[in-house]
């Protein structure tokens, strides 16, 4: 067992955290919570540039049942978890979640402070419009918070699969997540490289682009893929 000592960011626990063996991104769990390290590092983010998160309009792609978007939901009134559901229409409910698309989303213009999920747009098959659909819904000065796993080795962005109306086309060995709503898993569409802020910008340009990468242990920030990206709209 590894562990280190430290004080959660989902849960404020201070009862440290611990892994059964070396790949953190999954195991290096708060003994508290079970939060993991993307999570923490989320958490983290959240409260270091939107502290006034539990006051906002929030909306969250693709919540798991986890400490993360548990702590959301309960402590900002503002809060709407939305998940694709292919057989609801857009803007609808399923129990307490929306039914929505992050490349289309129902929301009106200007109508959000902030956008947040967790390793979702890697598996978005169009991420330009689902950034362009953010900032759409975005007041000025609202922010999208979130993660993906980022390929350092990788100088240009790889694109691993494309949906079309009539099936997917893989790129490479199909590769596939999981997926809160779906034992088949989500498909993994891009493996983002060093591009991946310019390409943000390109694709909306009004958005400001923040790529932090924080090694803590006193947070459990440890291991592979601990990116976060913080996008704000400027425009």
């Amino acid at each position: 067992m590894i562990t280190y000592q430290g004080t959660c960011p989902v849960c404020a626990g201070t009862a440290g955290f611990a892994a059964r063996n070396d790949w953190f991104r999954d195991e290096l769990k708060c003994r508290e919570c079970g939060s993991i390290p993307r999570e923490r590092i989320f958490a983290w983010a959240l409260d270091l540039f939107r502290p006034d998160w539990r006051s906002v309009e929030m909306h969250e792609c693709s919540p798991a049942e986890r400490a993360v978007s548990r702590r959301m939901a309960e402590q900002c009134p503002g809060y709407v978890g939305s998940q694709f559901f292919a057989d609801v229409p857009r803007g609808e409910m399923r129990g307490a979640m929306r039914s929505e698309d992050i490349e289309a989303l129902t929301f009106p213009d200007q109508s959000l402070d902030l956008h947040v999920h967790l390793d979702v747009m890697e598996h978005v098959n169009r991420p330009d419009r689902a950034l362009r659909e953010m900032c759409r819904t975005l007041r000025p000065g609202g922010m999208a918070i979130f993660t993906t796993p980022f390929y350092p080795g990788l100088e240009k962005t790889l694109r691993r699969a494309i949906r079309f109306e009539d099936g997917i086309e893989h790129l490479g060995a199909p590769e596939y997540h999981g997926n809160p709503i779906s034992d088949e898993g989500a498909l993994v569409t891009f493996h983002y490289g060093r591009d991946l802020n310019t390409l943000m910008r390109m694709w909306e340009p009004n958005f400001s682009v923040t790529q932090l990468i924080p090694e803590d242990p006193s947070i459990g920030a440890m291991g592979d893929f601990r990116d976060v990206f913080v996008l704000r709209r400027i425009g």
